[in-house]
């Protein structure tokens, strides 16, 4: 059993606090919509926190469709859900002087939840910050008894090589640590995250995991750690922010925020779901969601550039995924400069030569069978909208003709005149149900960023399912981001449990 312990991370200087800041309030200006802005929105503003055991800090933002449409049954509610206070589940002082002194506009609650969290394990350390952070909120609700509030509690951990670091005891043990970050190897930030509405007792929970990886670093900078000692306060030993370590730094795989303990991108999508309805209705993206069927569109679409030594690259696909057959074919060609050598037609042509051979036996992505059965089982309306022309999806569907026959109904890229991230195919698909649901009651599974912004804009609820290879700055703002359908918790959208 490996050693799972709760992460201590130290407190950012002030110029990152406010660098950070000034940041995520540029982009809460952008993203969030007016009629918010002029109420009163659920957002406790975008500080940063240091990253540590329990920090509690949210700020919400809602999706909204882009365009202009009327008020659905629920509308109401949901803008008296969302300005319901919030109640941060944190003991630390200056974590509370803080959020005081920058946010005093969204009023302020600090409770501190008295557990054990040593007493806290789990196998995985994913499962582990969940079940802390879940065990704070039970902690403090029955101080809530009979206030509407949303309450929001975290934990993270610190882990390299599988195994869980604390605080460094010793010098010798700070070496260790040290000595494997030179060597290359990553130290993973794992935060756990609850938010709880006591108003209707739904609770939803997410899991973020960055990264940081550091460049060989001399002995003196070893040296130079253990000496000055904040190490030692720090689990994993280090902080992100010390000056003899930043210019090592080699990359990171996530965000700095969550590194700092305090993912906003999550959060803000926790705060959502939270607030939002129950989902009666879901839409299933199929390429690359249910259906392996992005490598053979990857090993096709490269061979036919190899022509030109021209690379097909993840950056290139994130841009086309989505997209119906001649508009990614034309973002292929124009990113690539192929306009003189061949036409997005010609291109779709021959490409289609190519999959048809592969599409016919495409497997089913983990936890799809699973999910659609259990929903099939408890009567949850279910269809597929996808921007696969029909005969690709009669090719790829060939050995599920049966699981994919559970759907209500199948809407595909040929019939629709726009792709996404136009709504269309979305705002279409919901409306061919027997009755046709609120937008806000639907929920969309999605693994391409232009899907996201699709179901975003058609006012659904969203749930990301990416790539492991897709870069984190292309990811989207859907309402959940999961590693796996395997991952999906359907009792917290409202859905019947596994």
């Amino acid at each position: 059993m490996r050693l799972l312990v709760e992460h201590h991370l130290s407190r950012p200087s002030r110029v990152a606090f406010a660098l950070c800041v000034a940041s995520a309030f540029l982009a809460f200006r952008v993203i969030l919509p007016s009629a918010l802005l002029s109420g009163t929105p659920l957002n406790l503003g975008d500080h940063l926190y240091p990253a540590a055991c329990e920090t509690d800090k949210l700020h919400c933002k809602r999706a909204s469709s882009g365009s202009a449409m009327e008020e659905l049954p629920g509308a109401k509610r949901a803008r008296s859900m969302a300005s319901l206070p919030v109640v941060l589940g944190t003991s630390s002082k200056w974590r509370r002087g803080l959020f005081q002194q920058h946010f005093p506009q969204y009023g302020s609650e600090f409770m501190s939840a008295d557990i054990d969290e040593k007493a806290i394990r789990a196998e995985r350390p994913e499962e582990m910050v969940v079940n802390i952070a879940t065990a704070k909120a039970e902690a403090l609700l029955p101080r809530l008894q009979g206030r509407e509030v949303l309450l929001v509690c975290m934990d993270q951990v610190v882990s390299c090589d599988g195994v869980i670091r604390e605080k460094p005891a010793t010098a010798a043990e700070a070496r260790t640590f040290l000595e494997s970050y030179r060597q290359g190897k990553g130290a993973s930030c794992i935060n756990g995250m609850v938010v709880h509405n006591t108003a209707t007792g739904k609770r939803v929970t997410a899991v973020d995991v960055s990264s940081l990886f550091w460049k060989p670093f001399p002995d003196e900078v070893v040296e130079q750690l253990i000496k000055k000692g904040d190490i030692f306060t720090c689990a994993g030993g280090f902080t992100v922010e010390a000056p003899e370590l930043r210019p090592y730094l080699d990359r990171t795989d996530g965000s700095l925020d969550s590194i700092q303990g305090l993912p906003l991108k999550p959060l803000r999508g926790l705060l959502r779901r939270a607030v939002a309805p129950a989902a009666t209705h879901v839409l299933f993206d199929m390429d690359g969601l249910l259906l392996d069927t992005e490598s053979a569109y990857t090993v096709a679409q490269q061979a036919i550039v190899d022509r030109w030594n021209k690379k097909f690259t993840w950056e290139l696909k994130a841009k086309m995924m989505g997209r119906k057959a001649l508009d990614a074919a034309q973002i292929l060609i124009d990113e690539l400069g192929l306009g003189e050598e061949m036409s997005a037609a010609d291109f779709v042509a021959e490409r289609e030569k190519r999959l048809d051979l592969l599409f016919a036996e495409s497997a089913l992505l983990p936890g799809v069978e699973r999910l659609i059965r259990h929903l099939s089982k408890h009567a949850v309306p279910m269809a597929v909208a996808t921007s696969s022309h029909r005969r690709h999806f009669d090719l790829k569907t060939t050995l599920h003709k049966e699981l994919f026959g559970l759907m209500h109904h199948i809407v595909t890229g040929d019939q629709v005149t726009k792709s996404k991230p136009d709504p269309e195919i979305f705002l279409h698909a919901a409306r061919l149900f027997e009755t046709a649901p609120p937008v806000e009651s639907v929920l969309v599974f999605e693994d391409a960023p232009n899907g996201v912004e699709a179901g975003l804009a058609a006012g659904m609820q969203v749930c990301h399912v990416p790539d492991a290879n897709l870069s984190h700055d292309l990811r989207g703002d859907a309402h959940c981001e999961l590693m796996s359908l395997e991952n999906f918790r359907p009792e917290e959208w409202g859905l019947p449990p596994f």
